[in-house]
């Protein structure tokens, strides 16, 4: 008997079984080294474990690209073996919703590690019980008559897949990535992108925590400064530079400008104009006048210089960015940043630009907050969850929670129709962001 088309059959089904077994061997592995890193070892991001994580997470994804192709493209492939870490991977692309989690403390990815760990095994149990094996075999695939029919029809199907199912993933991700990582501080809304401010109380003293945004509408931050009353103290953001060692540094005026909106810059500004209790004056001096109508104020971000030189280069390629005269100038710069900068650095310099900063801030809190009854806290969304997890650890509770708009999206389109001339924007002196 001629077994050549059998084996033409098992050498054509190796590749694809192949690149299965890898899906599923480096999934498991990926997953295995998160739940143990995010329980036990708890690695920094710029560790070199976190590293190695990345690579396989990365490597994991592409394989699960290809392995949902080849569900198309080879009816022989196991469903019940390989969709359940495939659907996982989608889900956790898709920004993971149903899961809090946030790049600023790796041990809250615990879960998402633990669910495609889970979905590997249930699929080698899977194939255990129907073949006995483990790890897919070809020799255990079933015998399906028109491959080469089935297979054309497939490809296109397979292609189409591809193309949409990232893109889909992509979509879905912005504002549930958006969400998850601002602990709920900024959501794309119905009608226009919404902040937070939520009020957290310890007897008498209140704090107010305020998510904010680079840029806004205007009156939002006009109306932010006119509510905060005179007697409240104000912990304000801005990384500061005294010694002038940024080249370059973000200046979201361009973007605002272009997106018919205002920048931060404004705000601290007013901020700037306030009583300030952080000015450096002559101990033999008299106290500056105080302005009744005025809140006070306190600068409590770090200055560039606290920074380390691996995020000061991060800040400085992510400025020019901002600095770009075009959507096609800032969409190369963005390019270039990222193929500069591997995944583990960027979250390396991003955990120090949140945690290390909100540090500085809640040492500032330390000093100041208990000489006024009420405090402001207006600082970047992204920094709000861990400032809510440390005052709690300070016997802060939240009382109320409520969604301020901060910009409309009706405000954008209309900035960005192709009839609206453009507008060159001033510099702006405000503090870096």
């Amino acid at each position: 008997m001629n077994d050549h088309p059998a084996n033409e059959r098992r050498l054509a089904l190796s590749i694809p079984v192949f690149v299965a077994n890898a899906f599923l061997v480096i999934t498991m592995a990926s997953s295995t080294l998160g739940v143990l890193d995010g329980l036990f070892i708890k690695s920094g991001m710029d560790s070199a474990l976190m590293g190695v994580r990345m690579q396989l997470s990365g490597l994991s994804t592409a394989l699960g690209f290809l392995v949902l192709a080849a569900l198309i493209l080879v009816p022989h492939l196991p469903k019940l073996t390989l969709l359940p870490a495939v659907l996982v991977m989608l889900w956790q692309l898709a920004g993971a919703p149903g899961v809090a989690w946030s790049l600023s403390d790796p041990s809250t990815l615990v879960p998402l590690e633990a669910a495609s760990l889970v979905a590997v095994l249930f699929g080698f149990v899977m194939n255990r019980l129907s073949t006995g094996s483990t790890l897919i075999r070809t020799a255990d695939l079933p015998y399906h008559d028109r491959l080469v029919t089935r297979t054309l029809i497939a490809a296109p199907i397979a292609a189409l897949m591809l193309l949409i199912v990232p893109v889909v993933a992509v979509i879905v991700a912005i504002p549930v990535t958006i969400e998850q990582q601002t602990g709920g501080y900024l959501k794309l809304g119905r009608e226009g992108l919404e902040i937070r401010q939520t009020i957290m109380t310890k007897g008498t003293s209140e704090v107010r925590l305020v998510g904010m945004v680079h840029i806004g509408e205007p009156q939002f931050y006009r109306d932010l400064y006119k509510s905060i009353p005179p007697t409240a103290l104000v912990l304000a953001e801005g990384v500061s530079d005294r010694a002038k060692v940024m080249k370059t540094s973000p200046n979201y005026e361009n973007a605002a400008r272009g997106l018919g909106l205002e920048s931060q810059g404004e705000f601290q500004a007013l901020l700037a104009a306030s009583n300030r209790l952080d000015t450096p004056r002559d101990p033999a001096a008299p106290p500056p006048a105080i302005d009744p109508t005025k809140p006070f104020v306190v600068f409590a971000d770090a200055d560039i210089s606290d920074l380390s030189p691996a995020t000061r280069k991060f800040i400085e390629a992510a400025g020019s960015i901002f600095q770009s005269k075009s959507l096609e100038d800032a969409l190369q710069k963005y390019m270039t940043v990222a193929q500069s900068f591997s995944q583990a650095e960027v979250m390396a310099a991003m955990d120090e630009l949140i945690v290390g900063r909100n540090k500085k801030a809640l040492a500032a809190f330390d000093q100041y907050g208990g000489q006024y009854a009420v405090v402001y806290i207006p600082w970047g969304a992204a920094h709000m969850p861990d400032f809510e997890k440390q005052l709690k650890a300070r016997g802060y509770v939240v009382k109320s929670s409520e969604l301020r708009q901060i910009a409309r999206y009706e405000t954008i389109l209309e900035a960005l129709s192709p009839t609206k001339p453009a507008v060159s924007a001033p510099v702006s002196t405000a503090p870096v962001n």
